[in-house]
């Protein structure tokens, strides 16, 4: 379900609500999330929304596009990605995508609105499976993707940094030399730095108002209030424009770091000429070679962590997939199992069906009687990386003896279960989603939350921890915080399952609530239930 939340006037970014009763297994569901804010997170409030058009610019200032400034969102997120990964010292194993960027922004070699607008877009979607350094990661990702450039593996696990790092980011006005040892430290000979700065001005361009040495005043105009010179005459696509025009001196001839009256700081010329345009003129060589060679420098520089950071394995969408599960008991026991299913058309597949068959798997892991058919309405829901892509409602009711391990979708085995989860019908918010604006200041909430433990034996209490996003001094991002626990007490019971309630007053902001989320266990059993949105429950209250 999408929540399109309108504050007087200001449309915030929001995204689709996730309350899966998923198997309880972490790493599982950092590549879930990743993947829903990827595949499933689309629409007009989603994570994808930021950069329809390509051309778009989201002001941090009001979380509004502002077409006027010259300024371009996707453009910001490869600039963001690309200044938080090369300070990295890989022989010392520290540093690269961490979102130590946060701490930086005041610094020189981070002038400029890039690094605060993309970190405050993505504030929006940090969780507690989602790091910020993974949203880094989706972002260059996503804006290469979705503006006509080549997939980018994308992995999870990310884990940000806790203060500053270490500088060293290439300026307009370094040498070539120490722009090749700031790289060379990050892991980056000297093709590949050529490699990936190329690839990286391929959109967006270089601003008056931030470097005013490099652009002239007279670049200012209507719509481009920031004085932006762009890079090639295609800006809004990740293409080849930009070296061949280069290469062959014609269009922007590879933009003003290039092209700059004042020679000192054509620091793109200096890097690119520095093997005498050997790399650039293989770039430009054909569109393939510029799309297979980016695409493999950028999954390097995403994937360029701290020692210590597991990555998950790389994000494969499967061609169907349940989104937004959720499941319900009633006071007889009976479930209620609800969400949609994702298809994805695939050069090998064929066209998505009017309707896909889904039963309940029992617990035993044997198909159950519990049968539905769900339609789609053959609305594409593409990223438009990946191709056209469907989603499939669903809602099915089964008994409480039946149990639920899966679902099986047209031969497709989809793991879920319903050892300990949150009952969203039995839960309530408040205040509820009628008064919820995203940017009100902290106030308190009154959370009531049920879960539901299948049990014989129902122990006293179950534990519940809160994850909150809370925020940082001198940085744009928040952190997660876990240091808030709950104590579920029983209430009764609802056929094979015991039922717990607690009931929390909690003083926090509107946007930390759509960030927050709680995992609860039995701490006398081996249950547990990870990673429950509590904004889910405003959608039900």
């Amino acid at each position: 379900m999408l929540i399109n939340l309108q504050v007087t006037g200001l449309c915030v970014v929001a995204t689709s609500i996730v309350s899966a009763q998923t198997v309880p297994d972490s790493q599982a569901l950092i590549v879930n999330e990743l993947e829903h804010l990827y595949f499933d997170d689309t629409g007009p409030q989603g994570f994808k929304s930021g950069i329809v058009p390509c051309t778009n610019y989201v002001d941090s200032t009001t979380g509004l596009p502002n077409n006027a400034l010259g300024r371009q969102t996707s453009a910001q997120w490869l600039r963001t990605a690309f200044h938080d990964f090369v300070t990295a010292d890989v022989a010392a194993g520290t540093g690269g995508l961490d979102a130590s960027i946060g701490f930086e922004t005041l610094r020189p070699e981070n002038i400029g609105v890039s690094f605060n607008d993309s970190l405050f877009f993505f504030s929006f979607f940090i969780s507690a499976k989602v790091s910020m350094a993974d949203l880094l990661a989706l972002g260059v990702t996503m804006a290469i993707g979705a503006c006509g450039g080549p997939q980018i593996p994308l992995r999870g696990g990310r884990i940000d940094a806790t203060g500053p790092g270490a500088s060293g980011v290439p300026e307009p006005e370094t040498d070539v030399k120490t722009t090749l040892a700031e790289f060379s430290g990050a892991g980056f000979n000297q093709a590949d730095s050529i490699g990936l700065t190329a690839c990286g001005h391929t959109m967006g361009g270089v601003h008056h108002s931030t470097f005013p040495q490099i652009v002239p005043e007279s670049a200012v105009g209507v719509n481009n209030a920031g004085g932006r010179i762009a890079f090639d005459d295609t800006v809004a696509n990740f293409d080849v424009d930009a070296v061949r025009q280069y290469v062959s001196g014609s269009g922007n001839r590879g933009g003003p770091l290039v092209t700059t009256a004042n020679k000192t700081v054509r620091s793109d010329l200096r890097l690119f000429s520095s093997d005498r345009n050997a790399t650039v003129k293989k770039l430009a060589q054909s569109t393939d070679q510029f799309r297979s060679t980016c695409a493999a420098l950028f999954a390097r520089m995403v994937d360029t962590v701290p020692t210590g950071v597991t990555l998950t394995s790389v994000i494969d969408p499967a061609q169907i997939k349940s989104a937004n599960v959720t499941l319900n008991v009633d006071w007889s026991g009976k479930l209620r199992l609800s969400g949609f299913l994702r298809y994805i058309e695939t050069a090998s597949s064929t066209s998505a069906p009017a309707s896909l068959t889904l039963v309940v798997i029992d617990r035993s892991g044997r198909i159950s009687r519990a049968t539905t058919k769900a339609m789609t309405d053959h609305v594409d829901n593409s990223n438009g990386i990946y191709g056209p892509t469907f989603h499939y409602p669903f809602t099915i009711s089964f008994p409480g003896t039946t149990g639920l391990s899966g679902i099986d979708v047209d031969g497709e085995r989809l793991p879920l279960q319903d050892s300990l989860f949150v009952v969203p019908n039995l839960s309530s918010i408040s205040p509820g989603l009628a008064t919820y604006n995203i940017l009100d200041p902290a106030h308190e909430f009154t959370f009531n939350i049920t879960a539901a433990l299948r049990t014989a034996r129902p122990p006293r209490s179950l534990k519940g921890t809160i994850a909150l996003p809370v925020s940082q001094a001198g940085n744009m991002s928040p952190k997660m915080d876990f240091s808030t626990t709950v104590e579920f007490s029983f209430i009764g019971t609802a056929g094979a399952f015991a039922l717990y309630s607690v009931t929390l007053h909690q003083n926090m902001t509107s946007l930390q609530l759509f960030g927050s989320s709680i995992d609860i266990e039995d701490e006398e059993g081996d249950a547990r239930a990870m990673f429950f949105k509590l904004f889910s429950i405003l959608q039900f209250f």
